[in-house]
């Protein structure tokens, strides 16, 4: 049976509203809990589409969205554990 890492980009409710746009980071679920790492550190302009695609690139897939009110929308990605 496969197994899979997964991670959410979160935080993004000001780009989907088209104003300043917001990335305060990307969070990994670990087995020994949850890795955030600051989106502004890894992307220039931090341009959600690059951060999407550098994930892309590491081998993960967009496997659902959600939001939790205006300012917190989120993206979830999966890959399998190496």
């Amino acid at each position: 049976m496969a197994k899979w890492e997964y991670c959410c980009v979160i935080g993004m409710g000001k780009l989907m509203r088209n104003l300043e746009p917001s990335f305060p980071a990307i969070w990994f679920f670990r087995e020994d809990g949850i890795e955030i790492v600051d989106i502004k550190s890894k992307t220039e302009g931090n341009d959600v589409a690059k951060v999407i695609a550098r994930l892309g690139l590491e081998g993960w897939e967009m496997v659902g969205a959600g939001n939790n009110g205006t300012e917190h929308h989120s993206l979830y990605f999966k890959k399998p554990k190496e």
